[in-house]
């Protein structure tokens, strides 16, 4: 279970299992830390708008993902309630030679919110990740780094490969170990996609490794660290 020859996206920011004890998930303060951690190449947010318009960084428990944060609220309201950051407070403690992913929690994010964040910012790429493939359209034609990832979701093995790769998707992205085979790896390497196994928590880590291994997996998240 050695990172150091992955490319490791820091999930939530947090750059193991162990430092979610320590800090809150999508926090200035992790992300502080994840980015001292060599082998921590991407640091992953969780990215959300609040009423106001600003974007902002929090997952929340899953009762809050599904119900509370589904509604814009004021960014002060939510500080005080979840102790959130925007994401200007957290790219600021994050060196331009790591990797930024953004999983949009939330449709009403723009291009033009995103142009705005990242306007004098250099980093060396900037991944834009959801579900739905109509709403990253929104995304094409966007300056060289930003790129695209397909997110996890139940009907991964049922998409058009080489289609996402014309619509500027660099990633693609499974939920299951049970979903790998290697023809989807084949598949999305072929097209020069970047094959990403997201999983759940699960104390099975060594199952994982073994998947990882055998289909010479080279992105994997912190969750399995």
């Amino acid at each position: 279970m050695d990172p150091r020859d992955k490319i490791v996206l820091a999930h939530r920011g947090c750059y193991n299992n162990e430092c979610r004890t320590k800090y809150q998930e999508n926090s200035r303060e992790v992300c502080a830390v994840s980015t001292t951690k060599d082998y921590i190449k991407i640091i992953e947010l969780d990215l959300r708008k609040s009423k106001e318009g600003i974007l902002y960084c929090h997952h929340g428990p899953i009762i809050q993902y599904f119900t509370i944060l589904k509604f814009p609220q004021k960014l002060s309201n939510l500080k005080e309630k979840y102790n959130v950051n925007s994401l200007e407070e957290i790219l600021n403690v994050i060196t331009e030679d790591k990797i930024i992913f953004l999983d949009i929690k939330d449709s009403s994010v723009t291009r033009e919110d995103i142009l705005a964040a990242f306007s004098g910012r250099n980093f060396k790429e900037v991944i834009l990740g959801n579900k739905s493939v109509s709403y990253l359209k929104r995304f094409d034609n966007m300056p060289e780094k930003f790129v695209k990832k397909l997110s996890g979701n139940p009907f991964c093995n049922f998409y058009n490969i080489e289609k996402l790769k014309k619509n500027n998707f660099k990633y693609f992205e499974v939920v299951f170990p049970f979903q790998i085979n290697q023809k989807i790896v084949n598949e999305v390497h072929a097209n020069n996609m970047e094959f990403k196994l997201w999983g759940p928590l699960s104390s099975n880590k060594e199952g994982i490794w073994n998947k990882i291994n055998k289909h010479n997996i080279r992105h994997i998240s912190s969750r399995f660290i």
